[in-house]
């Protein structure tokens, strides 16, 4: 029987062979293999870029480990995934693969994206549209009226949260319009759906014939530059959509980025970024409510704001005046204006255009990623905030004193490392000391307002003394010694090494001086005394602009 997917496309997207020049490659070789095939130049860029490797050659028509790395975060097995540049990519890929110009058809629910439209018409495909309702949320029944008599739809596109509005649609209405609406595709974009708190789809388009789901790294992972997306669904339509793909749709730098980006070890800085972009959204969200222009403020489930606002002509110019760029939605309400939630300091620069700034107390946070042979590692620290605290080295004591000096220093840390334990734990132990080290003084950044000086701590019979400088000039000093090679998997001759690697990633003086008879409550007592002195020494003081220095700088 004739799958859906085969009976919607075009006939003459059916008549092209698969295309992919790397199924005619030599795959028993992989990269060792002497390419030979593909016309490139065999000599790299004259260019002394550390992406410069590599880029003489063709990327991977089809980026396997991307493509697996892309269908592990979603769910969904590798053959339901087809790599697109940017979701752009695949509303395009999709419209030329199953409409026929001047005689099929695709619904959008206005307002929303206006690519949808707009790859169709470039197609010769006709446009049909189901409003939303006046408080721009989805109405499947009223969708399912205005699309009934269109005997030609192929594909139903919905965006949820949607485009500039932020609504979210219920995943369970989505799949009562896939119910009803058999031979068309329905397709999902979920390109916004980590701001919100609303449940994939991906994994059910992988199974049902007629629902597609459209994802990007372009919003939540920071890559929107890179142009890196994915079309999900069924692997049939998948493979006949990726026919109207071109034969390289990936740039090799893209390709790395997006690889890089979805190492393990930086999920949870993704996910602290996704938290930090929503507490902002609610925050800006009332604030802006209060200002003189602003008439109203959705607050959906997008990256952000969709506003309605009195005389917007005016607005824009004054935004434009003060270098601020945002997008005016007039199609979607009179005075619409959706409004990207930036970093602290640029929203805080939006606030004041608009009125309403608030003056804040600039943010202390600081993110450092390390990744070298021997390990992947990356860190966030927020000097402002008591929690989350998440430590994972793959060496639990470890984990355990960094996780103390975060509680007895009063700040945030997220930190997750993969590394070379089947070797030992010494470069682990190291470069986590490095990276975090690294974040904190990313964190303090001109070391304005703080107490510089930091000082103390028993711990039954042993006592540790940790003096700390944020000088800016490293020094460490270490007076100690243990009788233990090993407490669990930490060695403890590393704990020396961790203090001279934090005073040389964080820029400080570092006296650490611990006397004693259990090895563990020496080690512990010195990674307290350490968190407890951090938190003196960091801890706003006076004048937020005052350096503790007859020099004027740290």
């Amino acid at each position: 029987m004739t799958s859906l997917a085969a009976r919607l496309a075009r006939p003459e997207i059916l008549a092209l062979p698969p295309f992919d020049i790397a199924a005619q490659a030599n795959g028993a070789f992989g990269p060792d293999a002497i390419r030979l095939d593909a016309n490139e130049n065999p000599y790299p860029p004259l260019s002394d870029g550390a992406f410069a490797a590599g880029l003489n050659r063709y990327p991977e028509p089809r980026p396997a480990r991307l493509t697996q790395a892309m269908a592990a975060l979603w769910g969904v097995a590798p053959e339901a995934l087809v790599v697109t540049r940017g979701a752009d990519d695949a509303i395009d890929i999709l419209v030329r693969a199953f409409c026929r110009p001047g005689e099929d058809a695709v619904s959008i629910c206005t307002p929303t994206f206006s690519a949808y439209a707009h790859f169709a018409k470039l197609q010769g495909a006709r446009v049909v549209e189901a409003k939303l309702d006046g408080d721009f949320d989805f109405d499947a029944d009223a969708f399912l009226a205005a699309v009934r008599d269109e005997p030609r739809l192929k594909l139903a596109f919905l965006c949820s949260p949607n485009n500039p509005t932020g609504n979210a649609i219920d995943p369970a209405e989505v799949l009562r319009v896939a119910d009803a609406l058999p031979e068309t595709i329905v397709v999902l974009d979920e390109a916004y759906l980590d701001f919100a708190d609303v449940t994939s789809l991906a994994a059910e388009a992988a199974r049902r014939p007629n629902l597609v789901v459209l994802k990007t790294l372009s919003k939540a992972f920071g890559l929107a530059g890179a142009r890196v997306g994915a079309l999900i669904g069924a692997p049939e339509l998948v493979a006949i959509a990726a026919r109207a793909l071109p034969p390289y749709p990936l740039p090799s730098l893209s390709i790395e980025a997006a690889m890089a980006a979805l190492t393990p070890a930086r999920r949870p800085l993704h996910l602290q970024r996704i938290a930090r972009i929503k507490a902002e959204r609610a925050r800006l969200a009332p604030i802006l409510a209060c200002s003189p222009v602003v008439t109203k403020v959705r607050n959906g489930g997008g990256n952000f704001l969709f506003l309605e606002v009195e005389a917007p002509e005016a607005l824009a110019a004054k935004l434009h005046a003060l270098g601020i760029r945002v997008r005016f939605r007039p199609n979607a309400a009179p005075g619409g204006l959706r409004l990207t939630v930036g970093t602290e300091a640029e929203n805080e620069a939006a606030l004041a255009a608009f009125g309403v700034a608030e003056g804040a107390v600039p943010v202390r946070r600081g993110e450092a990623v390390r990744e070298t042979r021997e390990t992947k590692i990356a860190v966030a620290v927020d000097l402002d905030r008591a929690t989350p605290r998440s430590i994972d080295t793959g060496i639990p004591f470890y984990d355990h004193m960094l996780d103390q000096v975060a509680a007895h220093g009063g700040f945030s840390l997220l930190l997750s490392c993969e590394g070379d334990l089947e070797i030992d734990a010494h470069h682990s132990v190291e470069d986590c000391a490095i990276a975090f080290g690294t974040a904190l003084s990313r964190a303090l950044g001109e070391r304005r307002g703080i107490g510089r000086f930091g000082f103390a701590l028993p711990m039954d019979e042993a006592e540790a003394q940790v003096l700390i400088d944020l000088s800016g000039r490293p020094y460490s000093l270490f007076e100690g010694s243990f009788a233990a090679t090993h407490i669990g998997a930490y060695p403890t001759q590393m704990t020396q090494h961790v203090f001279r690697s934090l005073a040389d990633s964080l820029g400080a003086a570092i006296h650490v001086r611990v006397t004693g008879e259990n090895d563990h409550h020496k080690t512990e007592a010195c990674f307290k005394a350490f968190g407890r002195a951090l938190a003196q020494a960091v801890a706003r003081e006076g004048d937020a602009q005052a350096i503790r220095s007859t020099k004027g700088m740290l």
